[in-house]
């Protein structure tokens, strides 16, 4: 039987050229198609040293794990030891799950092959078998859906981490710190006074608070009696119209602080005037923030 190395060359190029864009895309690593395409000729082209016995001694262990390391070298780079061997390991993870998907492929799609001495033998032409070309024209664009999602996220939360700063909360002779997110969208204000409004989970602001108050903020019910606070809480209360997406607009408390720093530009500055509003829920879904910060917060450039 003739075998064509070009052939060869060319599906495993495929094949390698895959599991590295896998490799990227589960590492939440970009990587340029060019280094993905020289790491795959590299692959490759190791692949075809198979076809000439003279080069058999090119395939022991070793040697097969120094060009995997090669190929994500020149794929990903090298940024710290501990990530080489992080991709290194996606890398053979995804090539065996690759791998034995192609076999159970093809088996299930010819149910031809026989085992021999404990290895796998199928029958096929010299420019490769059908059912794993197959295999690659359809996993190509699975990957490249996958991919595309798995980098517009990561692109995502990259945004969102350019705008999140550390923010200090001085309240009720007790101070605290988390993570605010500076959102133009927030353009909520005290409808009298005009003053910005930061909003804040409850549960990150509640140790610095009377218990009374946030069990009432909790509740929501804004028609209940008040609780019975020391006149020095009392002063410090606002309640600001509040419509969030997709909700019927209601009440929201606000409370005036002692202080509010916020850490932008390598250094900290002092908010001049911010209420915070209490949210009883959830602002981010991963916990990556737990405030909203008003623009109008943030220190006057030059």
């Amino acid at each position: 039987m003739v075998i064509y190395a070009d052939m060869v060359f060319l599906f495993n190029l495929c094949v390698d050229g895959l599991i590295l864009w896998m490799t990227s895309a589960i590492r939440r690593r970009p990587a340029k198609w060019w280094r993905i395409l020289l790491a795959s000729a590299l692959g490759a082209g190791y692949s075809v040293l198979l076809l000439w016995p003279v080069f058999s001694v090119a395939f022991v262990l070793p040697l097969k794990v120094l060009v995997s390391a090669i190929m994500v070298w020149t794929a990903f780079g090298f940024s710290s030891p501990v990530a080489f061997l992080r991709s290194i390991v996606v890398f053979y993870l995804v090539s065996f799950v690759m791998g034995g998907a192609m076999f159970a492929l093809h088996y299930f799609v010819t149910g031809s092959g026989q085992v021999e001495g404990g290895v796998f033998f199928t029958q096929f032409t010299g420019w490769g078998s059908p059912v794993s070309w197959l295999f690659v024209l359809v996993a190509f664009p699975l990957v490249w859906l996958y991919t595309r999602h798995a980098f517009r996220s990561l692109q995502e939360r990259q945004a969102v981490h350019q705008f999140l700063v550390p923010l200090s909360i001085e309240l009720g002779g007790k101070s605290l710190e988390c993570t605010g997110l500076i959102d133009t969208g927030n353009q909520l204000r005290d409808p009298l006074t005009r003053t910005p409004v930061i909003m804040v989970e409850l549960e990150a602001v509640a140790p610095c608070l009377p218990d009374e108050l946030v069990t009432y903020a909790q509740n929501g019910d804004w028609s209940s009696e008040w609780p019975s606070l020391p006149q020095e809480w009392m002063t410090r209360i606002r309640l600001i119209p509040f419509r969030g997406a997709g909700s019927r607009g209601g009440m929201m408390i606000a409370l005036k602080p002692d202080r509010i720093m916020i850490c932008t530009g390598g250094g900290w500055h002092e908010v001049e005037r911010a209420l915070l509003g209490l949210d009883s829920g959830r602002l981010s879904s991963d916990g990556s923030y737990h405030a909203i910060i008003h623009p109008a917060c943030l220190p006057a450039v030059g």
